[in-house]
């Protein structure tokens, strides 16, 4: 996948579904995309912010991580850990790219 298909309202449409983390073969599991955030955009700029929520007994450091998704395919992202809760651990990804 192409970073200009990685468009906010192409995530938009997957929320509340699940993305497989693939960097461990031995240890996949699933975070699911909670959140979309429009942050703003111009005629020449789109920026967002993906939340997700991944399971409490598998953490994921800062970086860039392999993800897959049944629509998407694979993609890889940066994430950073922003929080936890009882139930789990919260991701980020922030999007900021120029459109023509």
């Amino acid at each position: 996948m192409q970073l200009e298909e990685l468009q906010q309202s192409r995530f938009s449409e997957l929320l509340q579904s699940e993305f497989q983390v693939l960097d461990d073969p031995a240890a996949e599991f699933a975070v699911r995309l909670v959140e979309v955030i429009d942050r703003s955009n111009t005629p020449h700029q789109e920026v967002f912010t993906l939340l997700f929520h991944g399971p409490a007994n598998y953490f994921i450091s800062q970086g860039i991580h392999k993800l897959k998704h049944r629509n998407l395919g694979e993609i890889e992202i940066f994430l950073v850990p922003v929080g936890q809760d009882k139930d789990g651990f919260h991701y980020e990804a922030v999007f900021n790219r120029f459109v023509s």
